[in-house]
Formats: C-alpha cells, sequence, structure tokens
C-alpha cells in the first residue's frame, strides 16, 4: 500500500512492509517470483519423500522429491505470467503439509535482451570476529567467503552475464581480505564490477580498496562510472564518505544526470548501483545511517529530470526494501552473508527491467542463513525480509516517463 509522499521526497509504506514470521509447520514461502518461475522456500522440512505441484494456470509437472530433512528450496517453473498461483507439499501418503498462494509477475515489454546481477556486504574477513561476533561464532558457521561463492554460483546459473557488488566487499579493507576476494571473483567467466562500502574505506583500512583491487586485477569504482549492455546503461556511484559512516549522493547528481540523459537519448533505461541506503528524514530512525533523507531526494529529482526511466538499488542495510524516492524506485538488497543470504537479479528487456531477490539455494548455504534466522530474538527476520513485492517487480520505463 502507498501513501502520500513523506517530507525528503519519499513516498511511505504501511504495514507491507513487515514480513511474516515464519509460517507453521514446515515454513514454506514464495521467497523470489519472476514471470515464469518461482522460488520456494521451506525454512524446516522433515526427511521423507514429498510432492511439489503448482495449481494455476500452465499446471507445470509436480516435482517428487526425496528430502534429507532441514531447510530446502525449490524452483517452480513452467508458470504463466501475471497470473495466480498455488504451491502444495504433500507426504508421500498424500498429506497435505503446506500451500501458499503467489502472483507471477508480467514482463516488460518486448524481448529480453540481458542479465546481470547484484551482490552487496560480501563481508569478508569477518569470521575473525568470531570472538565478538555471534553469528561468527555459532556452530557450523560458513565463512562470508563460502556463501559469497554459493551466491555467485546461483547467481551465473540463473544466467547473469555480468557481477555488480555494491560495497563492503570486505569487513575492513585489509590485504589479507582482498587476497579473498582475489580468490572469489578472479576466476569468474564474466566481468565484476565493485564498489567500495563504509567498511571498505572505514577508519582502521590498511590499504585503499581502489588500490588493492587494482593490484590483484580487480575492478573498484571510486566516484562514478558506467557499463552499457543491451538495453540499459548500469551506472556506478560511490555514495560513501571516507573515514565515515554516512553517504553522500548527491554530490554526485550531475555526473550521473548527465549519464542518465545520453541513455535516454539513446533509447534505453538506466540502472544506478550504490550503497548506501536513502534515509526517510535527515536523523536516522534506525541503524546503520544511511544518505540522508535531502542528500537523496536532491539526488533522485535530479536523475528523475533527465529521465524518469530509472531505477536505484543500494545495500548497507543487510534487508530488501522498495519504496519511491522522489517518484524514483529505490531498492536496498540483504547481504550474501547471513539470513536471509540473497543476491538480486535482473532481467533487462527492451521496454524495462525486472528485479527477482533470490536466496542463495546451495543446500549448505540455505541450511547456515536459517540458523541465523533468530537473531536479535527472531527480529531479524522480520526486518530484513521485507515483502515478496519489495523484492520482486517489473518497471516498464513507458509507465514510469
Amino acid at each position: 500500500m502507498s501513501g502520500p509522499p513523506a517530507p525528503g521526497g519519499h513516498r511511505g509504506r504501511t504495514v507491507e512492509h513487515i514480513a511474516r514470521p515464519r509460517t507453521a509447520g514446515i515454513g514454506l514461502d514464495v521467497f523470489a517470483v519472476e514471470d515464469r518461475s518461482a522460488q520456494a522456500v521451506c525454512s524446516s522440512l522433515e526427511p521423507g519423500r514429498f510432492t511439489v505441484s503448482v495449481s494455476g494456470p500452465g499446471r507445470p509437472r509436480p516435482l517428487t522429491v526425496e528430502h534429507p530433512g532441514g531447510p530446502v528450496a525449490w524452483e517452480l517453473n513452467g508458470l504463466a505470467p501475471g497470473r495466480r498461483h498455488r504451491v502444495t507439499v504433500r507426504t508421500a501418503d498424500g498429506r497435505t503439509v503446506a500451500r501458499r498462494a503467489f502472483r507471477t509477475l508480467r514482463p516488460p515489454p518486448s524481448e529480453e535482451l540481458f542479465r546481470f546481477a547484484t551482490l552487496n556486504d560480501l563481508h569478508l574477513g569477518r569470521e575473525d570476529k568470531r570472538g565478538t561476533d555471534r553469528l561468527g561464532a555459532r556452530p557450523g558457521a560458513r565463512t562470508p567467503q563460502d556463501m559469497a561463492r554459493d551466491a555467485l554460483s546461483d547467481a551465473l546459473a540463473w544466467g547473469a552475464s555480468t557481477i555488480v557488488v555494491k560495497g563492503d566487499v570486505c569487513d575492513q579493507s585489509f590485504d589479507r581480505y582482498w587476497d579473498q576476494a582475489l580468490s572469489l571473483f578472479a576466476a569468474l567467466p564474466v566481468p565484476v564490477w565493485m564498489l567500495p562500502g563504509n567498511h571498505d574505506t572505514g577508519t582502521r583500512r590498511a590499504v585503499e580498496p581502489d588500490v588493492a583491487a587494482r593490484l590483484r586485477g580487480l575492478r573498484m569504482i571510486r566516484g562514478v562510472e558506467h557499463l552499457d549492455v543491451d538495453g540499459l546503461r548500469i551506472v556506478l556511484v560511490e555514495s560513501g564518505i571516507p573515514d565515515g559512516g554516512w553517504g553522500d549522493i548527491a554530490r554526485h547528481r550531475h555526473d550521473v544526470a548527465d549519464l542518465v540523459a545520453d541513455a535516454r537519448a539513446a533509447g534505453t533505461g538506466t540502472f544506478i548501483g550504490t550503497h548506501h541506503q536513502p534515509q526517510r528524514f535527515r536523523t536516522p530512525l534506525y541503524w546503520p545511517h544511511g544518505t540522508p533523507g535531502p542528500n537523496a531526494g536532491e539526488f533522485a529529482r535530479t536523475v528523475r529530470a533527465a529521465d524518469a526511466g530509472v531505477m536505484v538499488s543500494s545495500g548497507h542495510t543487510h534487508r530488501c526494501r522498495r519504496r519511491d524516492v522522489a517518484g524514483v524506485p529505490w531498492t536496498e538488497v540483504a547481504s550474501t552473508h547471513h539470513f536471509p543470504a540473497t543476491w538480486a537479479g535482473y532481467r533487462v528487456f527492451e521496454g524495462g527491467l525486472m528485479q527477482v531477490v533470490r536466496r542463495t539455494a546451495v543446500p549448505g548455504a540455505l541450511a547456515w542463513s536459517e540458523t541465523t534466522r533468530d537473531a536479535l530474538g527472531g527480529i531479524w527476520a522480520l526486518w530484513a525480509t521485507g515483502t515478496l513485492s519489495d523484492r520482486s517487480f517489473a518497471l516498464d520505463w513507458r509507465r514510469l516517463r
């Protein structure tokens, strides 16, 4: 549900922002939807044989699975675009253990041209904080590098042809953590573009992130850069202020607006990737603080004046959200490291863009992320996931312009 524009140019939401807690029984939820597919996740499923069926238009063939127990993710394919479906999980003897209704997306106009994926808040090296970090101290904990590698594996299998990392590559900018980044990215078969986050440019850094990346043959953006792919311009914007945690994206607004205007003249839309989230007001209402509301609003208004066929996505908060900032769709995507352990896929069409945020489905990564669901007394699961419409949606450039 949308409300009137809030101070600072934001369009607020009400209770739709509150994610459902774990559902009863096996905790079945549909975490991601596209036009012809969806990702269903069970947080806890007993061992046994199960049938997973989807009702609705298209009637895809049911899945029959042997499950060893624990969390599991299923890919539901063969769905009808823009239609209501229902996934049902039954035991071998036909007993229904869970069902969940959902609606697929309608794709933007015309053909799909390109796919890319974003990751953020990898925090490579955070395992060194196990003495003080309660997540890292848990039994069976996986390292941030393990989780990022699994997220990349999922994104590549999904079809991503470029990877964008929107900040906090490392927990601190130390050489040994950048060595982890090298082992993570160097062998990938697709280009990788990285932005620094507040952890990469914090006061404890031993090396500048762009220097560390360049010495290892990696691409780290400082300031503003862009790349053009089929049907889209991707603009990467450094939002952080070195030696501090605050964001300041408005300082780049004119450079970005020029790039957006050029993309409009070439007949494409623009995706803007950055690190810090837009606050609703000048004063932050929660941790971590990001870009003050007036600053984010000034950036969004300047960019939108160049072209309304644009969206922005950030990280930093380790949660999933979508809202409008001065008329510009702006999303936040959760971290790869802990619950819900996500990455975002983007499908580029001639007439628009589709975002789908997926949980990392590699079994070990999914199991570890589920153990972190109960952080902060269970509040974290409600805070971090957002709603399905925060995570999965399609933009039609004609409707925005």
